[in-house]
């Protein structure tokens, strides 16, 4: 599951010197223009109303002439269908902006159920980048696998290799393939949906008051303990505690 580690503005700035996160960068000019230049020679113009997605481990600076203002907000567990830097323009309504400034209010106040609050509005902020990008291509059999994938997560009978049997390519053909246009295996692919569909759950126990074994098996795991492990693995902590 997708989580926010940090969201922060920069006023009128003409410099940012070569760095890197560990985490996805997403960086919305709110005014202005500048440029994004990677270690690898690539360089992202912007302008206002343009979000740039940076992939993590990437090396980069932002400069401008005549000064840019933005919000950046880093995110983690985001199974993005990005493997490269991307340029996204806002809508009309300028939609992601004023959920980036919602985001930003909520995170640096003392909201009653913050975390739940602020991991609804990255998944809905992560969700209209991919909507908006227009540029997110599957090849047919990287798309057939991906929705089986999101089709059986909750089945614990469910298998990546079950998946691939109905296909008329090589499995590892599929799984390369997979690799290359989603930046994920396959297997971590399912284990991305299964454990973010157990953090939902565990996030509004309060509400749907179900036990943690049942969240194991509603989410893909016939084997509580093993989930547990898995689970503690994934986010650092037991879902217990979550």
């Amino acid at each position: 599951m997708a989580r926010i580690n940090h969201i922060g503005k920069n006023m009128k700035t003409y410099n940012v010197t070569n760095h890197l996160h560990d985490h996805w960068e997403i960086v919305y000019c709110t005014k202005g223009r500048g440029s994004f230049v990677f270690d690898d020679g690539c360089e992202i113009a912007y302008s206002s109303g343009e979000i740039v997605l940076i992939p993590p481990k990437a090396l980069h600076s932002n400069t401008s002439d005549k000064g840019f203002f933005n919000l950046y907000m880093t995110v983690d567990g985001w199974a993005s269908p990005f493997n490269r830097a991307m340029l996204v323009r806002d809508s009309e309504n300028k939609d992601i902006l004023d959920i980036m400034n919602r985001t930003y209010i909520f995170f640096h106040g003392d909201l009653h159920n913050q975390s739940h609050v602020l991991d609804s509005c990255t998944e809905l902020i992560l969700s209209l980048l991919v909507s908006f990008s227009r540029t997110v291509t599957h090849s047919a059999y990287v798309e057939r696998l991906r929705c089986a994938i999101v089709e059986g997560f909750n089945d614990p009978l469910f298998t990546v290799e079950r998946a691939l049997d109905g296909m008329p390519l090589s499995h590892e053909y599929v799984r390369k393939q997979f690799i290359k246009e989603m930046g994920i295996s396959p297997i971590k692919y399912l284990y991305h949906t299964r454990i973010a569909f157990a953090q939902k759950l565990l996030s509004a126990r309060d509400v749907n008051d179900y036990k943690i074994c049942e969240i194991a098996e509603m989410s893909g795991f016939s084997d509580p303990l093993y989930f547990s492990r898995v689970f503690k693995k994934a986010t650092g902590k037991a879902p217990s505690e979550y």
